[in-house]
């Protein structure tokens, strides 16, 4: 999601200022420091951008306070003031958990996910019933990422535990009233996915219907079948999001409302009842891995998105990759 005009052009003003002081991380640290008025647009537009109460983008637990640089000014002064570098994160995430901290392979390439530029669950998987995230296929990026970002900290995992509890029964109460057409159903649908651990919520979206009884119990299946008809997710890259790997979209009745723990709170029409019109999206990707792996989507996407989400896996190296139009409810299966 850009920013204003007004706030780009503040930002590019004040790149050059740290190019004019040297390009040093000393001299970024030190021009970041006196800019407090760009500083102040970043925050109100990351601000503008976070899921609930202005939750951390990379753990989606506390409030986020700080303005962290992803890739640090240690490693890339002149991003001190580039817009897509930076994140919303709480106190900890960004100064105890991450600090300076930006993995790369023996190529230069990034370890970490990018939670404003591609989908975390290509890369992490959500344990329910343990609460920990686990790396996708072995991913050493997800492996990085769970450890820089301290994704398996103890709080955390005792925090989706918890979670998944209340989201089991919340499912439950919210089918109830959907069924009955009772417009608290949309009120309660809107909490839910404000409340903290949303990737809890959206884990159990992409369970699949041999193992979901196991995991949620026989009685939540059928509030999370018709959830999952009701709420399609969507990834559309460039927007901030929870760095915890599930948490893909806000929507509410298939509405897209795009967070990385961010969305830009739009909305696509409604209906007397409060509850937004069905938008469902019907475009899935199939691609081979960098390491030879055959892969596809586990969410779907509207056009435009699967274009994004095409661009963002070749520029990591992923080939064959392939745009594959779907049936509402149904993914691709990767191609061997």
């Amino acid at each position: 999601m850009p920013v204003s005009d007004k706030t780009q052009g503040l930002l590019t003003r004040w790149t050059g200022r740290v190019r004019t002081a040297g390009g040093t991380s000393k001299a970024a640290r030190e021009q970041w420091i006196k800019a407090q008025t760009p500083r102040k647009h970043v925050r109100t537009a990351l601000e503008s951008m976070t899921r609930g109460a202005v939750r951390c983008m990379y753990c989606d637990d506390s409030r986020g306070t700080d303005i962290d640089h992803f890739q640090p000014l240690e490693n890339a002064p002149l991003r001190a003031f580039e817009w897509s570098n930076h994140l919303l994160a709480c106190s900890y995430c960004n100064s105890n958990a991450k600090r300076s901290q930006y993995p790369v392979n023996a190529d230069g390439v990034c370890l970490l996910v990018d939670p404003s530029a591609e989908d975390p669950a290509d890369h992490l998987q959500l344990l329910l019933k343990s609460g920990l995230y686990d790396p996708v296929d072995e991913s050493a990026r997800g492996e990085e990422t769970i450890r820089v970002f301290g994704l398996n900290r103890p709080d955390l995992v005792k925090g989706r535990l918890d979670a998944f509890v209340r989201a089991c029964s919340n499912l439950r109460d919210w089918h109830r009233l959907h069924q009955d057409a009772d417009p608290e159903a949309g009120r309660l649908a809107q909490a839910l996915l404000d409340s903290p651990f949303i990737d809890v919520v959206h884990a159990m979206t992409r369970l699949k219907p041999g193992v979901e009884a196991t995991v949620v119990g026989q009685a939540t299946v059928p509030a999370l079948v018709a959830w999952r008809a009701a709420h399609r997710l969507s990834f559309r890259v460039g927007q901030p999001r929870v760095c915890g790997g599930a948490a893909d979209t806000n929507c509410i009745d298939g509405v897209v409302d795009d967070t990385l723990a961010g969305d830009d709170r739009s909305r696509v029409g409604g209906r007397s009842n409060d509850e937004p019109v069905i938008a469902m999206q019907n475009y899935g990707l199939t691609w081979t891995g960098p390491t030879g792996t055959p892969r596809s989507s586990a969410v779907a996407y509207d056009k435009p998105s699967a274009q994004d989400r095409k661009a963002a896996l070749e520029r990591v190296g992923c080939t064959s990759v392939e745009i594959v139009a779907v049936r509402p409810g149904e993914l691709p299966e990767p191609r061997g």
